[in-house]
């Protein structure tokens, strides 16, 4: 057992095997797409849609309301937000989608988004575009190498130093495409300085990065809990900054009521077993010394994994600046691999051929005309995990792992 698995004896794959649903003989490390949900999790969504079942027209009626009022009350807590500034959406995207159609644009407006914006973001700006004729998006382009956080303060101060029609920027906390994890408060304040509405895209903030939503300066801030709070598919919030007086609406609601949680709880017959079960999501991170010692445990882990795959592989890891490294996900380039190009197309057909031939779970990424894997780090993983990933490639480029 290595000194890590020592001082946390309580993670790794004893606790995949005791906490989580993961298939045997499968090499899970790609946590960041989707999550992994623990068994007492899943239970408690399983009573809730029991229940349902049992009872539809009470459940509906008596205990839809307050299931959705204990979820929202416990991420806000997790949050250290106001109760009465979140509501839950189903996601990141629905929770834009609902930002964007709540701001009352006018013909001109611009909407900032960067390279890096995940595709589902570009696609719920481009449809709002259809309803407001007279707006369009502007793309800031941020590429890498990198130095410093503070060439990317510049990127957006350029921006809106250039173009006083930018109405509202949208920007990811953590970029999915490249891992990247960008000067958010800087970035704020400049909106601020600027009169530009800040929503913040925070898919993967929540259960990797400690938040204060109370004291964000922020417009909008909306994140999963899917991915790194082990909450179900389907768990998303959208936070709303006290001083926004514009009302925040649902894209869909069964009440004619303007205050959130009529606007965002009352949705017919939707699904709400998920949201039910966040409550039992927050109390598995504090069974685990909460989020702490959570990451304590992954990012010492990352990085004995990213130096172990660097090492073997004799490459090296995307060129940002550790500052702007989230604390669970790493870009690792990979070596030549023959039959593999670097395009887009050939991360996701290595990804195919990983998972089919190999069965392990892990996220391939093009990023500058180069393929990249992107490490992601959790609880039930241990160092071998990465190791497996690590002989596999040796082997599909051709080279003995005795040649480092």
């Amino acid at each position: 057992m290595d000194s890590l698995q020592e001082q946390f004896s309580e993670f790794g794959t004893k606790l995949r095997q005791t906490d989580f649903v993961l298939e045997e003989g499968y090499t899970f490390i790609n946590h960041g797409y989707k999550g992994a949900v623990p068994k007492t999790v899943i239970a408690a969504e399983q009573r809730f849609q029991d229940e349902v079942k049992r009872q539809p027209a009470n459940s509906f009626m008596r205990k839809k309301l307050s299931a959705w009022i204990n979820g929202r009350d416990s991420v806000a807590e997790f949050l250290n937000a106001d109760p009465n500034d979140v509501v839950l959406v189903p996601n990141v995207t629905s929770g834009i989608s609902s930002i964007l159609m709540s701001i009352p644009f006018d013909t001109g407006d611009t909407i900032l988004v960067t390279n890096l914006s995940f595709t589902s973001t570009n696609n719920a700006c481009a449809q709002l575009l259809h309803h407001h004729r007279g707006v369009k998006t502007k793309v800031l382009n941020i590429v890498v190498p990198i130095d410093n956080s503070a060439q990317v303060v510049n990127l957006f101060e350029q921006a809106l130093n250039n173009d006083s029609n930018i109405r509202i920027a949208v920007v990811d906390y953590i970029s999915c495409s490249c891992s990247m994890l960008l000067p958010m408060t800087e970035i704020v304040q400049l909106c601020q300085k600027h009169n530009v509405i800040s929503v913040i895209d925070g898919a993967h903030a929540p259960g990797q990065l400690p938040l204060c939503l109370h004291k964000m300066e922020a417009d909008f801030f909306t994140g999963n809990c899917h991915k790194w709070m082990f909450a179900p598919w389907g768990c998303a919030f959208v936070w709303k900054n006290k001083k926004v007086t514009f009302p925040l609406r649902s894209l869909t609601s069964s009440s004619p009521n303007d205050d959130l949680v009529s606007q965002f709880c009352i949705q017919g017959t939707r699904d709400d077993s998920c949201y039910n079960s966040l409550p039992t999501a927050v109390e598995y991170i504090r069974s685990k010394g909460g989020l702490e010692r959570i990451s304590e445990y992954n990012t010492r882990l990352l990085h004995m994994a990213s130096d172990h795959l660097i090492s073997l592989w004799k490459t090296s890891k995307l060129l940002i600046p550790s500052s702007m490294e989230p604390p669970f996900l790493r870009l690792i380039r990979l070596p030549e691999i023959p039959g593999f190009g670097t395009s887009k197309e050939d991360a996701n057909s290595l990804m195919d051929l990983m998972y089919e031939n190999y069965h392990i779970d892990v996220s391939m990424k093009s990023v500058n005309n180069q393929l990249y894997v992107r490490l992601s780090v959790q609880i039930y993983n241990c160092l071998e995990d990465y190791m497996t990933l690590g002989e596999v490639v040796m082997s599909m480029a051709g080279r003995e792992t005795t040649d480092i």
